[in-house]
């Protein structure tokens, strides 16, 4: 073989080499997708994805997943007014992305957040510690981008509510099919109630109407649908829990939640992603719960 052959001879080589190399990269790609969880195993069940870095998110008390902006989460302090009524965009991981001040309203207790499918984000400002808060109120905003300079997001629309009993304390929201639910936190024992409002309704005052009595006795803290609306998430200080309700929220009274057992004093937001139950903690911890009843797909 003269010279000339021997280099053709080597090119051959390295373009098949080249062409096995990518089918390889292919399968790999396959078999390791970009987008599947990445963390540190903490729990049976249980990820530790990231922890939030921005120094004024000391008490993250709620957390939902944008559906127009891939990969951001919103979070917010626990509490109201000054630094506590400002809106954080963030990563899975906890990179901090901006923030937003909310104005047109005096939040008291800001304990969760909630999302619908018209760009919308709602502020639960639902916290009644000792009960001495007669109502209790949902305000609506416009989702910003998080790239956007502008500093402020205002309010376009406010609920006051008010529970049909007794004042309840309230820690969890969630909006779905035109209602807006709050989820009662309770305390020796008793049983964790869901409660409804209509979202076309502006009256000056609502009466909450009692949808569902869980089976749930540990104090709930953050609450999510998923967008298909089959599968309810819950988080509270034993764990999280989820019920296939398949857009009825009221067959979570009759049935019985999956639950993957996690003691965590500080957890406190909870929202769906598609690889399963992400939820928040005060202490800055961001965690997934992966076990399959927590994925919502086709298969549900």
């Amino acid at each position: 073989m003269n010279f000339c052959q021997t280099q053709i001879a080597g090119w051959l080589l390295a373009v098949a080499s080249l062409g096995i190399s990518s089918r390889a990269e292919e399968v790999a790609t396959k078999a390791n997708p970009v987008d599947a969880p990445v963390g540190k195993q903490v729990a049976p069940g249980v990820l530790l994805l990231g922890r939030i870095s921005h120094p004024r998110i000391t008490e993250s008390s709620g957390v939902v997943a944008s559906r127009r902006f891939p990969g951001v989460l919103w979070t917010h302090n626990d509490g109201g007014g000054g630094h506590k009524q400002v809106l954080y965009p963030i990563t899975r991981e906890g990179r901090s992305l901006g923030e937003f001040l909310v104005t047109g309203a005096v939040i008291d207790d800001w304990e969760d957040i909630a999302i619908d499918d018209a760009k919308h984000l709602f502020i639960g400002d639902l916290g009644n510690n000792e009960g001495k808060r007669s109502e209790v109120a949902v305000h609506q905003i416009d989702e910003p981008d998080p790239k956007s300079r502008a500093g402020f997001v205002p309010v376009r629309r406010a609920w006051h509510l008010r529970f049909p009993g007794q004042p309840c304390d309230c820690e969890s929201l969630f909006v779905w099919n035109g209602c807006g639910y709050v989820v009662s936190k309770v305390f020796k024992d008793a049983r964790a109630q869901i409660f409804r409002f209509p979202l076309n309704e502006q009256k000056k005052l609502v009466v909450l109407e009692l949808v569902a009595t869980t089976k749930i006795e540990s104090p709930v803290t953050g609450a999510d649908v998923s967008p298909d609306g089959t599968l309810l998430g819950l988080v509270a200080k034993s764990g999280a829990f989820v019920y296939r309700i398949h857009g009825d929220v009221a067959r979570a009274a009759k049935a019985k939640p999956y639950q993957t057992r996690f003691r965590h004093e500080h957890i406190e937001g909870c929202c769906f992603v598609p690889e399963g139950l992400l939820a928040t903690a005060e202490s800055r911890e961001i965690y997934l719960f992966t076990d399959d009843p927590f994925q919502w797909n086709e298969r549900h």
